[in-house]
């Protein structure tokens, strides 16, 4: 209203039901954007990372309902980090890995 005051209505139940879905949506979106990929890079090795995109999308709709199912708040990063250990072969999960050195030059001098 004009003079500030609220009136109160009751809203449309198409409106209602959009409003509930639609937070799923857009939560999904926000946490596949975190791991999304630049699709404009001109680098080969980047847009062949872009082809992944909908697996990440693919793993973060499998991670709501998991959390919605199991009625637990897994951290996105463990959900995915679990079944990527799983796959990986148990030498490369205890493998020490070493900092390169880099070899010293020695300086001309005539």
């Amino acid at each position: 209203m004009k003079n500030g005051s609220k009136e109160e209505f009751e809203c449309p139940v198409a409106i209602e039901f959009y409003n509930k879905i639609m937070g799923g949506v857009d939560f999904a979106d926000q946490m596949a954007n975190v791991y999304e990929l630049d699709r404009n890079s001109c680098k080969w090795w980047e847009k062949v990372w872009c082809f992944f995109v909908p697996i990440v999308r693919a793993v973060v709709n499998s991670w709501i309902v998991y959390c919605e199912l199991k009625h637990r708040n897994t951290p996105l990063f463990d959900f995915i980090a679990s079944p990527a250990e799983a796959l990986m072969p148990s030498r490369m999960l205890n493998a020490q890995y070493q900092r390169r050195r880099g070899t010293k030059r020695q300086s001309k001098t005539s």
